[in-house]
């Protein structure tokens, strides 16, 4: 440990120097990360087995938000009040780098991953792209609710003024600003989570969205044990067996008609080879909306029946999910160990018992957990035995809360080491914490949300487009209420001085320019996506320029 620096909790390592500093970042920003992650998953979860509510509605979203609101209360919680005054630039960096990163890393990055050939209408067409280098005939279309969500954010960032405008003319005022800025961002904060239980329209899709993962993973089993009677699902090069495949087809398709038709897919979800699965115990929607949501899955051209082309891409979209896993598993283990890269054959012949039934006709498969399948989003098994039935909804509670108190306390525990690992960084190398804080702890506490979002919207559809919009303006709402709310009210109660214009000017700017935008359109062509990434280091830019040149700092 160097010298000048005190441990956090007595025993956590610190340092002074630039390398060590760094490499506490690390260590404690992935820290975060795992904290986040399983944040994540304890909310995703959830989502299986709510129907929108208090608990989707309001506990889901402050859970969200928790990562960069400890990371905030903590910056200016311990030490002195000229300690606090230095480590809260910290929890601005961090509230402003959130909001930044999600309008701009991930909603132009989003945009480039779910561009879509443009119709004659100037729609996107979902799942069509033959021009990806094409910047004005693709983009994205968002569906009408998503305008909405752009325009509560933009109502709610107005709270910046409360306390910015009394402290720039009126410094006399700021401690009552900061008591009244902080109250008001509780309450609009009350009113955005009583709207989402009111009106529940994005809890409603997020919870379609894990449901309808849960049920690709059934119907994945499924057809892989459906298979074994005609052999192997899988060819030793990776590829799909297409004669298996054409065989479970006609082993579906009852009537011969050379299409599987509602009826037969209903019979499909009803027990034919589902892994003993029973469609009665099963925790997701019922067997109406299972049905809507695997025809929506399979058939491409929604002309209500199944092709032998669409059965064969929709099945090679969920195998090649699961393939994508194991890839990224033993790619992981390759990093660590510093062995020489996988081949693909590789992968195939050393994979983790998850991914055997695809493979050996002669597995029964096992009841894995959710598999983030098809529109590119990431796989997770709850590694059950095969044969055993999916869990109750009352197991699948405990599970989460499980994750959610694990991913809190670890948030909470990291929390404060980051923020002087931070702080130690911005002495040793020169940089204000708030530009380090800016690029670094956004991208710890909102990274799984990030990738989530990128995988998601890179399904290709309007519906996954819209939610990931949507997400990404209820994220910044957040920010804008709990997130600043705990802030003014943590200025106030240690009486510091709010010293934050560049910082204002900016946060409040970009988003009023990106609720603009996601107000007044609902297609937005792929070249939107690269002045919108820009915003992100020019935000730190001009940030820096007014600091600088202008001394609002």
């Amino acid at each position: 440990m160097a010298k000048g620096c005190e441990e956090s909790y007595g025993f956590l390592p610190c340092s002074t120097s630039l390398g060590g500093s760094v490499a506490t970042m690390v260590i404690y920003g992935y820290c975060l990360l795992q904290g986040a992650n399983y944040l994540s998953d304890g909310s995703e979860m959830l989502l299986e087995i709510l129907d929108p509510g208090l608990i989707g509605g309001l506990l889901l979203p402050i859970l969200g938000a928790l990562p960069d609101a400890l990371i905030i209360l903590v910056s200016g919680l311990g030490g002195t009040a000229k300690e606090a005054q230095e480590q809260v630039s910290v929890g601005v960096g961090t509230l402003a780098g959130s909001t930044i990163m999600l309008l701009t890393v991930a909603w132009g990055g989003s945009v480039l991953a779910g561009r879509c050939d443009l119709n004659s209408q100037g729609k996107a067409v979902d799942h069509k792209l033959t021009q990806p280098w094409a910047l004005k005939t693709t983009g994205v279309t968002t569906d009408k609710f998503t305008p909405l969500n752009a325009v509560i954010m933009s109502g709610t960032v107005l709270l910046y003024l409360v306390i910015q405008i009394p402290s720039s003319f009126f410094p006399a005022l700021q401690p009552l600003a900061s008591l009244l800025g902080g109250i008001a961002c509780i309450l609009c904060l009350a009113g955005y989570c009583a709207y989402q239980v009111i009106y529940p329209e994005l809890q409603k899709r997020q919870i379609g969205r894990a449901r309808k993962r849960r049920l690709q993973t059934d119907v994945l089993k499924g057809l892989a044990s459906s298979a074994s009677p005609f052999g192997t699902l899988l060819l030793d090069n990776g590829d799909l067996n297409d004669a298996v495949v054409m065989k479970l087809f006609d082993h579906f398709d009852r009537d011969n008609s050379d299409a599987i038709d509602e009826g037969e897919l209903r019979a499909l979800l009803m027990g034919l080879s589902l892994g003993g699965l029973k469609p009665t115990k099963r925790n997701t929607a019922s067997l109406d909306e299972e049905v809507t949501m695997l025809m929506t899955e399979f058939d491409a051209n929604n002309d209500g029946a199944v092709s032998r082309d669409e059965f064969r891409s929709s099945l090679q979209r969920l195998v090649l999910a699961r393939m994508a896993k194991v890839q990224e598993h033993h790619e992981t283990t390759r990093r660590a160990s510093q062995v020489l890269p996988l081949t693909r054959e590789d992968i195939l012949a050393q994979l983790p018992s998850e991914a055997e039934p695809l493979l050996d006709e002669q597995t029964d498969v096992e009841s894995d957990g959710d598999e983030e399948a098809a529109e590119g989003q990431d796989v997770s098994d709850d590694g059950e035995e095969g044969g055993k039935e999916p869990p109750t909804r009352d197991q699948i509670a405990k599970t989460a809360i499980g994750l959610l108190l694990v991913g809190t306390a670890c948030c909470a525990f990291f929390s404060d080491p980051m923020v002087d690992a931070v702080t130690n960084f911005s002495r040793a190398s020169g940089i204000p914490p708030f530009f380090v804080a800016f690029c670094v702890t956004p991208f710890a506490s909102n990274a799984s949300e990030l990738v989530s979002s990128l995988k998601f919207a890179a399904g290709k559809r309007r519906k996954n487009i819209s939610l990931t919009f949507s997400q990404v303006y209820g994220a910044v709402t957040m920010n804008n209420t709990m997130c600043l709310g705990l802030f003014l009210i943590l200025v106030h109660m240690r009486g510091l001085n709010w010293d934050f214009t560049s910082e204002v000017i900016v946060t409040v700017g970009v988003t009023l320019l990106m609720g603009l935008l996601g107000y007044s359109r609902r297609t937005f062509q792929t070249y939107w996506s690269f002045p919108n990434l820009l915003l992100f280091p020019l935000s730190i830019l001009f940030v820096w320029i007014l600091d600088t040149y202008f001394g609002l700092h």
